[in-house]
């Protein structure tokens, strides 16, 4: 299942993160992934927490961070404001590749990653999605 780690991480970093067209207040995000030739499927997974006017500033909000030990390298960004993709390729830890595309509202957002490792089965997919509850406890 190490194989796996870097895209779980990827994922987790954006997606905590990603918030660029997003008004501040708290959010619940879903997460749903496949991973073809895993040993179990993965549950989705939903958590809540609060953007503040600093995590949804300008689009550094949409950019993925740099994760540690890693020499991931995103291309091809754009954001028109609504909508964003890139491309993301690393060697270290692994090797892997892959696209991100989704669309940001004041809201909501819906995010479709798609991830190749060499070593892997088949491509792996994730959808998130978040929406706002309301402002911040």
């Amino acid at each position: 299942m190490n194989r796996y780690y870097v895209v779980l991480s990827l994922s987790t970093v954006f997606y905590a993160g990603t918030a660029a067209a997003l008004n501040p207040g708290l959010y619940e995000y879903s997460m749903k992934m496949n991973i073809p030739g895993a040993p179990a499927s993965i549950p989705p997974t939903t958590i809540q927490r609060c953007l503040t006017a600093s995590d949804v500033e300008g689009v550094k909000a949409i950019d993925m961070p740099a994760m540690p030990n890693s020499d991931c390298k995103v291309a091809n960004q754009v954001f028109d404001g609504k909508q964003f993709s890139y491309k993301v390729a690393c060697t270290t830890p692994q090797k892997l590749d892959g696209e991100v595309k989704g669309t940001v509202s004041a809201t909501t957002l819906n995010m479709e990653m798609v991830m190749r490792i060499p070593e892997a089965p088949g491509p792996m997919m994730q959808n998130i999605s978040a929406r706002r509850l309301g402002d911040c406890k």
